[in-house]
């Protein structure tokens, strides 16, 4: 095999070990494909596991003829690619004739094991087509019991009377913290929690807040409180789930994180561009909502899903959702959080978040929760979104490291909330 010099992604292998309990296989697959887990347990009879939590670079190959090895079959058909050994070295050049005189031994096997990305569906452009999509993904038994659900709260919490509260609040534009703290005081476990955000390392205020009044004017400001509540208090109606993906981190942690990353980039942005902070901030919070709702209306769908996210963790989430659920968690999110009516800046923002040039109304907001997703899985953003932003790749590489470099006082101020919860 010779060092790669002129590597294409499409040409790429990649290397997966699955593990059961009777025995590890290592699979290889092209990089733009997704690696199948069903069609391997058809062939094998077996129900394997991804061996790494995360591994967005793929595993390192294993020695050929030590280990079971299941190999795409498309490969055969291609004359040449580029694969790693290890983990710490450059990608080389492999034919197909090479590769099929490597794993010519009785372990290996050439099988039909993933599936071309190119070939998997894509989520309807217009939001206004997301029902639809939904309803008939899930089939039409399934879709009038999702209906009921939504509507008859069989299974999915209805939106707290809080959250509720605080919409209605916010349309009253005379409303100021006396109104705000006695509809946050109507819930103690959400007055607890926005005590203990505002009271939380990240801000630094100094002495003690004791009271959500302290909170709205010592430390986060109205705004900031009325959007804060609100995100808290829809999140406390799902359960974050246990089974996910490994890799995924705490959905509180996630969502704080982004929520404070929208701040800092709003505040990085020219003044007449800016969108409201704290709308931005319950876009950031609320950005993964769908995530838990998908746990919700359909677990084993989540428990696929999460096995096929720890597997091809090299492809966006919304492939992976496409190919298992198809539609997206931020079509299904969006579409709760446009029927429990909420701002449509918010819905909009979220339902748009992974197409850097939307240009429709809210555009803006849209645009900000891609900067902020790009940055925290430092993958690279489209220029143009930068620039109509007002932001240079400098300011925002610099929002996000602020950011990383107070990971410690949010680990603390999420620990704080789900103590609240608990």
């Amino acid at each position: 095999m010779e060092p790669s010099t002129d590597l294409q992604p499409s040409q790429r292998l990649r290397v997966v070990h699955l593990a059961d309990h009777t025995g590890r296989l290592q699979v290889i697959f092209p990089e733009r494909n997704m690696l199948d887990i069903s069609a391997v347990s058809k062939i094998t009879k077996r129900r394997f596991e991804p061996v790494s939590n995360f591994q967005s670079l793929g595993d390192p190959l294993i020695k050929p003829n030590s280990v079971a090895t299941i190999l795409e079959a498309s490969m055969l058909k291609e004359t040449t690619f580029s694969i790693r050994t290890k983990n710490d070295e450059m990608y080389r050049d492999i034919t197909s004739t090479e590769l099929a005189e490597m794993f010519s031994g009785p372990l290996n096997r050439f099988e039909n094991i993933s599936i071309n990305t190119q070939l998997i569906q894509r989520p309807v452009d217009n939001h206004e087509n997301d029902e639809e999509q939904i309803l008939q993904a899930l089939g039409r038994f399934q879709s009038i019991r999702l209906k009921q659900r939504l509507e008859e709260t069989l299974e999915i919490p209805p939106l707290p009377a809080t959250s509720h509260r605080i919409i209605r609040l916010s349309t009253n534009k005379s409303a100021g913290t006396d109104e705000l703290c006695e509809v946050i005081a109507l819930d103690p476990s959400l007055a607890a929690q926005v005590i203990s955000w505002a009271s939380s390392p990240y801000y630094g205020a100094p002495g003690t807040i004791d009271s959500v009044e302290d909170a709205i004017i010592r430390v986060l400001g109205f705004d900031m409180v009325m959007n804060l509540a609100l995100g808290l208090s829809m999140g406390n109606a799902f359960q974050a789930p246990d089974n996910g993906p490994r890799h995924y981190e705490d959905f509180w942690l996630a969502s704080v994180s982004n929520a404070v990353l929208m701040e800092a980039l709003v505040k990085a942005m020219p003044a007449p561009n800016r969108p409201k902070l704290g709308h931005a901030y319950l876009a950031g919070l609320l950005h993964n909502f769908g995530y838990l709702a998908i746990s919700t209306i359909m677990p084993p769908h989540f428990s696929i899903l999460s096995r096929y996210q720890e597997a091809n963790a090299h492809l966006p989430s919304e492939v992976i959702e496409m190919q298992i659920l198809h539609f997206t968690k931020e079509q299904l999110g969006s579409w709760l959080l446009r029927y429990w009516s909420l701002p449509d800046n918010i819905w909009t923002a979220i339902r748009y978040s992974k197409k850097p040039h939307y240009y429709g109304e809210h555009a803006v907001l849209a645009k900000l929760l891609y900067v902020s997703h790009q940055l925290r899985n430092n993958d690279g953003i489209e220029p143009s979104v930068l620039l109509e932003l007002g932001l240079t790749l400098e300011n925002a590489e610099a929002c996000r490291d602020t950011i990383y470099q107070k990971s410690s006082e949010l680990h603390k101020m999420v620990a704080l909330i789900n103590k609240v919860n608990i």
